[in-house]
């Protein structure tokens, strides 16, 4: 599934980033990282763009942009 697709109170980890190399340097120079926790904080009135919580920060990200991250809720 990808982050697009995590509802609210949901926790996950990423499991991938895919895209264009720009994007994935971007995402990882935001500290969205493999392997990282994530869950959705807070969602924009129209539902673009969305908060997400990734450790201990927080990321703003586009639909476009969420929707090349893959995550993997936990089992």
């Amino acid at each position: 599934m990808t982050l697009i697709e995590l509802k609210a109170r949901q926790q996950a980890k990423i499991k991938a980033i895919a895209g264009p190399e720009t994007l994935r340097q971007r995402l990882v120079a935001l500290g969205v990282l493999t392997g990282s926790q994530v869950s959705v904080a807070a969602t924009s009135l129209l539902g673009n763009p969305r908060i997400y919580c990734i450790g201990k920060q927080q990321v703003c990200l586009r639909s476009a942009e969420a929707g090349h991250i893959e995550v993997e809720l936990p089992s």
